[in-house]
């Protein structure tokens, strides 16, 4: 059986970083779509550079990804831990 965390266990930074960078991979990844659309919308003689801002929205993008998996990597530390925390207490109080 797993060990429920609740919030107290989180610092509110924490999930505040977390989410900011959540949205962040989302506003990118929105850019993404535009760019893409600029791309294949593009006049002809626009498209290579369209083709480069796409390009570098994709790039924008993975960057913000790696971003937010870290802050979530981080965040699953956090739960681990606070769950480590609350099994030692649960066996001792059991004792």
């Amino acid at each position: 059986m797993s060990t429920l965390i609740g919030p107290e266990s989180l610092h509110p930074d924490q999930v505040d970083d977390a989410i900011g960078t959540y949205i962040r991979w989302r506003e990118a990844c929105a850019d993404v779509r535009e760019a893409y659309d600029n791309w294949t919308g593009a006049a002809r003689t626009d498209r290579v550079l369209a083709s480069y801002a796409y390009f570098a929205a994709l790039d924008r993008e993975q960057a913000a990804a790696g971003v937010y998996a870290a802050a979530m990597r981080r965040l699953e530390i956090v739960c681990a831990d606070a769950r480590l925390a609350a099994g030692r207490r649960s066996s001792k109080a059991t004792r």
